[in-house]
C-alpha cells in the first residue's frame, strides 16, 4: 500500500486515476459543515472512504476531495489549543504536518494541520 501527498491540485486527477485498490491519499475533504478538513483518502468503487485526522469517517464522491494547498500565508482556522473551539488566521510557517499560526486576534500558535479548516 502507498500513501500519496498530494501537493498540488493539477496533479491530483491524475493521481487518483493511477491509484490501485488499497492506496491512500493524503489530501483535503469537505465536510458536512462546508469546511474542507485534512484526511486519508483511500479509493473504493467510484467513492473514497475518508478518514480524517480528527477521527471523523465518511464516503466522499470525487467532487469533495483536493490536494492540500495550503502553504505560508494561507488563511485558515484552526481548534486552538486543541479545545474545539476554531478561530481565523495565517498559516505563517509549515514543515510537513507541524504549522505555526498567527491567528487575527493576535495569538500565536504551533500546531498540526490535523487541527485547522479552511472554507
Amino acid at each position: 500500500m502507498k500513501l500519496l501527498k498530494i501537493v498540488f491540485p493539477v496533479f491530483l486527477i491524475f493521481a487518483i486515476i493511477a491509484l490501485d485498490s488499497g492506496d491512500k491519499i493524503r489530501g483535503l475533504g469537505m465536510w458536512s459543515d462546508g469546511y474542507w478538513y485534512p484526511a486519508i483518502f483511500i479509493p473504493e468503487g467510484n467513492n473514497y472512504k475518508a478518514y480524517f485526522d480528527d477521527g471523523d469517517f465518511a464516503i466522499l464522491d470525487s467532487s469533495r476531495i483536493k490536494a492540500i494547498y495550503w502553504k505560508v500565508g494561507t488563511k485558515v482556522e484552526c481548534n486552538w489549543l486543541g479545545r474545539g473551539i476554531y478561530y481565523p488566521g495565517k498559516i505563517t510557517s509549515m514543515d510537513g504536518d507541524r504549522i505555526h499560526i498567527f491567528y487575527d486576534d493576535g495569538d500565536e500558535e504551533n500546531t498540526v494541520v490535523g487541527r485547522c479548516r479552511s472554507k
